[in-house]
């Protein structure tokens, strides 16, 4: 029996959307793990994510391993700070990438959280994830569906004056 239109597998980025988990960047988790400190500095960005799926699995394993490693050619010459410092650094990133890579999870900034936008925000990273890497593709597949004037984007107080979004899907 075949199943109705409304029951078939989403494809691409609809489906990683469904399992998104979003996670509020904030400064306790970025000083946790500093391989999110960098990439959520500027004000343009509004969220982030990690490599998804096998790959992204690898990468965290690699990062976890090779902090292992650093900190036990560290134990001798700094004793046990050196492998707390590279675990700080590198097994943390290791540890989130792997958790990014067994369900999908957006960064989010604390400001944009509880947003109007977050809908928005949470597509593009679904978007990103489902294989997307060039940002100029994934704001042309945003402006295939939304634009400010659909999502009343001009003029509303509610929206930062600093947000990117307004102006990314004005049409070019």
């Amino acid at each position: 029996m075949k199943a109705s239109r409304g029951d078939e597998e989403k494809p691409g980025w609809e489906s990683v959307l469904k399992d998104l988990r979003v996670v509020r960047l904030t400064a306790p988790l970025q000083l946790l793990v500093p391989a999110l400190l960098l990439p959520s500095l500027p004000k343009s960005s509004r969220a982030l994510s990690l490599y998804p799926a096998r790959l992204g699995f690898g990468i965290g394993l690699v990062l976890l391993v090779a902090s292992l490693l650093v900190g036990a050619l560290l134990a001798g010459p700094t004793g046990p700070w050196g492998g707390l410092v590279s675990f700080w650094v590198l097994g943390t990133a290791g540890i989130v990438t792997i958790a990014s890579a067994l369900r999908p999870t957006a960064f989010v900034k604390p400001i944009c959280v509880k947003c109007r936008l977050l809908p928005i925000i949470k597509e593009h990273e679904a978007i990103h994830l489902s294989g997307v890497a060039s940002e100029g593709k994934v704001w042309e597949s945003m402006r295939a569906r939304h634009s400010a004037d659909s999502l009343a984007l001009r003029g509303d107080p509610a929206i930062c004056s600093f947000c990117p979004i307004p102006k990314r899907l004005e049409r070019e």
